[in-house]
């Protein structure tokens, strides 16, 4: 379920395949940016961040929940809404954030490929390259190429360039300075 490169993440979710629905809800990012309930097979989403003409986020946040869905639904099948609140309430801080961090993991996964993700990075940065040799240069240009393939932020092209070893940890904290506001190639 693809658009060229981008994920049609939202149409992944709602088809037969995974069978949930998204739902927009006013102000839950007081909250969370989304959530899965216990019961049912729904997504709640922020109504303005789901909304947002100019976000990127809503598909990064959608692709999160969707991972939850594939890693850790799975864990709570068959228990009770009481057993689930008992084992939720039973995670550490540092275990929860390891969830988090799968998840998004996940994420990025789904919405920028391995293959895909490096051939259009090595393709754009050998464009670039031709013309300057400044780093920095080099690396906004290649992410905000990616942003445009993927559809996804900048910044989620440049976690996914670090996760891969593409660039290092130094280039990624010089780059994401770039990156502060919402990017809109």
């Amino acid at each position: 379920m693809r658009d060229n490169r981008m994920l049609l993440i939202e149409h992944l979710i709602e088809s037969s395949v995974v069978g949930y629905t998204i739902t927009p809800v006013r102000g839950l990012a007081d909250i969370a940016d989304a959530y899965i309930p216990v019961v049912g097979k729904r997504i709640f989403i922020d109504e303005e961040q789901y909304l947002s003409a100019h976000s990127y986020r809503f598909r990064f946040t959608l692709a999160e929940e969707l991972a939850h869905i594939l890693l850790h639904v799975p864990l709570f099948k068959g228990k009770s809404p009481k057993e689930i609140q008992s084992m939720r309430d039973s995670i550490s801080d540092d275990d929860y954030k390891w969830i988090e961090m799968e998840a998004k993991y996940l994420a990025g996964c789904l919405l920028m490929p391995k293959s895909d993700f490096v051939e259009r990075f090595k393709h754009f940065y050998g464009i670039k390259s031709q013309q300057t040799t400044n780093q920095r240069k080099i690396l906004v240009y290649v992410f905000r190429q990616l942003n445009i393939d993927f559809n996804v932020s900048c910044v989620s092209c440049a976690i996914r360039a670090l996760k891969l070893k593409l660039i290092d940890q130094d280039q990624y904290d010089e780059v994401s300075e770039s990156f502060s506001g919402p990017m809109i190639s």
